[in-house]
C-alpha cells in the first residue's frame, strides 16, 4: 500500500487531500501541534454537500516528522512561501536515509514551483533526484468555524490542472492514485507547466483590485472606475507573459486563453460584458470572497516577473500597495 504524506493537515487544501485520498493508501496527516490536536479531539469536519463528516485518520506532529516512515508521495498544501518548510521536511528524509518521495505543490501563484527546485537544489545538490509536480486547484475550499468545531467545505468534483516540474516517474504510478477518487485532472505536458501557473494565475488575479476596496467582484465589476483597475491589471499582466515568452491555456470550463484575448480587446468593447464576467466568476467561486493574505503572490508576482523582463506594472503596483496596507491595518 502506498504511503501518501499531506503536509498541512488542518488547512482547507491539506483536509481536502488527506479526505479524498484515503481510498488510495495509508494517508499521514503532517501538521503543527494545533491542527493535530484539533483533529484528536474530533473538532474538524469536511463537508461536500451531504453533511458534515468528522476527519479521522493518521497524523504527524511536524517535530516528529517522518518517524521513520518512507513516503512514496508529499503533498505540500501550506501557503506561500515554500523553500524553507521544503528543506525542512526533505532534509530530514534525507537525515534518514529514507526513500525519496514525489513531492506535489498547490500552492497559488507562480514561484512555487521555481522555488522548490531551488531548494531542493540545496538538500540534494541533483534537482532530479525528486519528481516534482505542480497541482493547479480550480474548486474554491472554504473553511468556517461553527460551535467550537472546524468545518472544510468544497464541492465535488474537486477540479485541477496537473504539470510536471522536474525529476523521473513513471507517468501510470502518478495517474494510478487520482484513479477511482473524486478528483478530475487535466493533464498538462511537462513543457506547458508553467504557462498551467500563468493561466492559473491569470483567474486569481481577477477581483484583486475590487478586494482591495472591500468589494466583491460583482460590487466591484459594477463600479467603472474600479473594473477598469480590474481590466488594467489583466492588460498588464497579458503583456508581461507574452514578453516573458508564456502563454495561456483553456481549461474544461476555464477558458482562461479566450479570456486573455477578450480582455486585450479595446475597453469600450469589454466594458459592456462585466456584469457578465462578474456573474460567471461568482459562480465558478460559489461566491467566496477574494483572499488579500497572498497579494505578494498573485499582483506582487506581476510586478516581480515585469522587473525581471523591464516592464513596469504600475497598475498591479498600486493593487499591491493598497491591499498591503489593509494586512498591516489588520495587524495593528
Amino acid at each position: 500500500m502506498k504511503k501518501i504524506g499531506i503536509i498541512g493537515i488542518g488547512g482547507r487544501t491539506g483536509t481536502m487531500f488527506a479526505f479524498e485520498l484515503k481510498e488510495k493508501g495509508e494517508v499521514f496527516g503532517i501538521g503543527r501541534e494545533r491542527e493535530i490536536s484539533l483533529i484528536r479531539e474530533k473538532k474538524l469536519f469536511v463537508e461536500r454537500g451531504e453533511g458534515w463528516e468528522c476527519f479521522e485518520g493518521n497524523l504527524i506532529e511536524e517535530k516528529e516528522f517522518p518517524k521513520n516512515i518512507s513516503f512514496d508521495f508529499l503533498f505540500l498544501t501550506t501557503k506561500n512561501p515554500v523553500g524553507e518548510t521544503i528543506k525542512f521536511y526533505f532534509q530530514k528524509i534525507q537525515k534518514e536515509k529514507l526513500k525519496i518521495p514525489v513531492l506535489f505543490l498547490s500552492q497559488n501563484g507562480i514561484e512555487a514551483g521555481e522555488e522548490a527546485v531551488l531548494a531542493l537544489k540545496e538538500v540534494f545538490g541533483e534537482t532530479d533526484q525528486v519528481p516534482v509536480f505542480r497541482i493547479s486547484l480550480f474548486n474554491p475550499i472554504e473553511k468556517k468555524t461553527s460551535e467550537g468545531k472546524e468545518i472544510v467545505s468544497y464541492s465535488l468534483p474537486v477540479k485541477m490542472a496537473i504539470g510536471k516540474i522536474s525529476g523521473e516517474v513513471e507517468e501510470k504510478e502518478i495517474q494510478e492514485i487520482f484513479e477511482g477518487t473524486n478528483f478530475q485532472i487535466f493533464w498538462i505536458p511537462q513543457k506547458e507547466t508553467k504557462n498551467m501557473e500563468y493561466s492559473k494565475l491569470f483567474l486569481n488575479l481577477i477581483g484583486m483590485a475590487s478586494a482591495t476596496y472591500g468589494l466583491s467582484i460583482a460590487e466591484g465589476f459594477s463600479k467603472k472606475e474600479v473594473f477598469k483597475e480590474e481590466f488594467l491589471a489583466l492588460r498588464e499582466y497579458i503583456k508581461t507573459v507574452k514578453k516573458k515568452g508564456g502563454r495561456f491555456l483553456n481549461f474544461p470550463r476555464y477558458p482562461v486563453k479566450f479570456l486573455s484575448l477578450f480582455f486585450s480587446l479595446p475597453w469600450f468593447l469589454v466594458f459592456p460584458f462585466r456584469k457578465i464576467l462578474a456573474r460567471l466568476v461568482e459562480k465558478e467561486r460559489r461566491k467566496k470572497p477574494k483572499d488579500l493574505d497572498e497579494i505578494e503572490f498573485y499582483n506582487g508576482a506581476v510586478v516581480k516577473l515585469g522587473r525581471e523582463i523591464g516592464l513596469e506594472n504600475k497598475v498591479n503596483e498600486k493593487i499591491l500597495q493598497r491591499g498591503k496596507e489593509i494586512l498591516e491595518k489588520n495587524v495593528r
